[in-house]
């Protein structure tokens, strides 16, 4: 007579193997979805996690505002992107919209204006030089 492998050793194992297979491959990223279970690895770099984006949209779409001139979000110092903002989220001026790395430090780069995120031009994880463009803001008119 065969046992019955543990469901809950049986879930630990397949969630080893699919780590297993995203670290030992090229991937950047993993998404599985089956049944009501869905599971989303990512490496720095890889996409943005589907699981936390809003699936509605709104019934009546506000009207957009006016673009003005894009602002460029400079690099303050030679650092490595940790995060950033992505293209098209709003933001005020003073909001933190990316954090670097410099020498084992955190520092949070603030938005010079408000506006739109149009770009976003730094990876994360990569070394940028002092004044590169992390990302540019699209003033609101």
């Amino acid at each position: 007579m065969i046992a019955e492998k543990d469901p809950v050793i049986a879930a630990i194992d397949d969630a080893r193997a699919l780590l297993d297979t995203l670290l030992t491959s090229g991937w950047l990223q993993l998404h599985v979805a089956s049944g009501e279970t869905e599971i989303f690895l990512a490496r720095d770099g890889g996409g943005t996690n589907p699981m936390r984006m809003i699936a509605a949209a709104p019934l009546i779409a506000a009207p957009a505002a006016q673009a003005g001139p894009e602002t460029a979000v400079p690099v303050p110092h030679v650092a490595t992107l940790e995060q950033a903002l992505a293209a098209g989220t709003q933001v005020v001026a003073g909001q933190t919209v990316a954090t670097v790395r410099v020498l084992d430090e955190q520092e949070d780069i603030a938005a010079p204006v408000s506006g739109t995120i149009v770009r976003v031009d730094a990876v994360p994880g990569v070394l940028l030089e002092y004044g590169a463009t992390l990302l540019s803001i699209a003033a609101v008119a």
